[in-house]
């Protein structure tokens, strides 16, 4: 049951309370006003504020259709003919917004939740629930009913005469039960993808800065999905390889995000390795955690963007040119004197205002001594109109200007995988 405290954020209520509001102690206890007219404000200001949680803390239900209508997904029976099923619904396990945890490697690519870490005392409970097992039985089956063949990496390596595209059977199949369709340890991939705090407002992900580190809601569900996290999730990890990937926002930024990293470092489980993107603004500043910490980090993604500061201000607002060029240095000499294991990549989200820039960002990676460049495709987040973001997607073989972005691209080796 969800209670006053939780929905009511103290310091908003000493925003919005007037003279003859109750102290907030007394209004989250129940207690109201015999004013008619006070009453009514009080009221009022308890539906706003419910309102208000209630779209922050969205069923999975409604999150996962979001991402389907988001990628006009329509699911149905694929019809693949090829004998080797993917595999990972079997070895992945994500966690993204309120705990909602699903087992692709994108909520976008199978946008159904199979459960929630919240909810459960048994993480098997979730990764082998009736919906998890759906997915596998659909795979097993060659179907791929819920898999979104458009923009899945596991599709892209299939000739595509082998399924259809077509929507038929729009039904899923009839469930039944299979050993085979179970999970019995925990999954090599893991992705942690539920704080969205970011100290960077790039155009292509959000529309505003993101601080959850002291929002009252979302800090709480927060705080109780890296307990479950440690719980049920990192203390059951023996000595199995294991890869955590940490995204949504800026992880060097996340209170939470870094209280995860600290216990992981606190287990002394190196076979625990973590995959880390990251706008780069806060490595120096975190020198002596990143000694102790990239012995456990596989590899080390830096957003650029850009291969100028002007450009570079544009797509990465709030970020500096120069603070990015000097982090990247430190965290390359650090790596190269610490003969750390720890990949140092470079992200290029190719965009068409930034594409004719590929050339001054490679140029740019040799002088830091980046030689693994990684240009990616834009993802539709919901944060522009369908019109503006095809327009800004010169990845999509469709637009006007992608044969351009080859060419460019080519010219200095690096390749446009459509």
């Amino acid at each position: 049951m969800t209670t006053l405290k939780q929905i009511i954020d103290p310091r908003i209520y000493q925003t919005q309370a007037g003279p003859d509001w109750p102290t907030f102690e007394d209004f989250v206890a129940g207690v109201g006003s015999t004013n008619l007219v006070i009453q009514q404000e009080l009221d009022q200001f308890v539906r706003e504020q419910t309102e208000n949680y209630q779209a922050i803390t969205l069923s999975g239900d409604s999150i996962a259709q979001g991402n389907q209508q988001r990628q006009q997904q329509v699911f149905f029976d694929k019809q693949l003919t090829q004998t080797a099923p993917c595999q990972i619904p079997w070895n992945t396990l994500g966690i993204n917004s309120n705990g909602q945890v699903y087992i692709c490697l994108s909520p976008s690519w199978i946008p159904k939740f199979v459960g929630n870490i919240l909810q459960c005392t048994d993480i098997y409970d979730v990764l082998n629930s009736p919906m998890a097992q759906r997915i596998r039985q659909e795979i097993l089956a060659g179907r791929y009913y819920y898999c979104n063949n458009q923009i899945c990496d596991f599709f892209k390596t299939i000739d595509s005469e082998s399924y259809t595209t077509l929507p038929v059977d729009q039904k899923p199949m009839p469930f039944t039960a299979s050993p085979e369709l179970l999970v019995n340890q925990i999954p090599g991939n893991l992705i942690f993808d539920f704080d969205y705090t970011c100290n960077f407002r790039c155009p292509s992900c959000r529309t505003d800065v993101i601080n959850w580190n002291k929002d009252h809601v979302i800090r709480g569900i927060n705080n109780g999905i890296a307990h479950q996290i440690k719980t049920l999730i990192i203390d059951r990890i023996d000595q199995q390889p294991v890869d955590i990937r940490w995204c949504g926002g800026e992880p060097f930024i996340s209170e939470v995000y870094m209280d995860l990293m600290n216990y992981i470092v606190a287990t002394g489980k190196t076979n625990i390795q973590s995959t880390i993107q990251t706008n780069g603004s806060y490595l120096k500043k975190h020198a002596a955690f990143l000694s102790g910490f990239l012995p456990h980090v596989k590899e080390l993604r830096i957003s650029f963007d850009a291969g100028t500061a002007t450009t570079y201000s544009q797509l990465r607002v709030n970020g500096d040119w120069a603070t990015l060029l000097d982090n990247v240095r430190f965290v390359k000499q650090l790596i190269d004197q610490q003969r750390f294991a720890t990949q140092l990549t470079a992200d290029f989200v190719v965009q068409a205002n930034n594409y004719k820039e590929i050339p001054e960002f490679v140029k740019t990676c040799q002088d830091l001594g980046v030689t693994n460049i990684n240009l990616q495709k834009m993802w539709n987040w919901g944060t522009t109109t369908q019109d503006e973001f095809d327009r800004n997607n010169v990845y999509n073989p469709a637009h006007p200007d992608y044969n351009d972005l080859k060419q460019v691209s080519e010219s200095v080796g690096q390749r446009i995988i459509s």
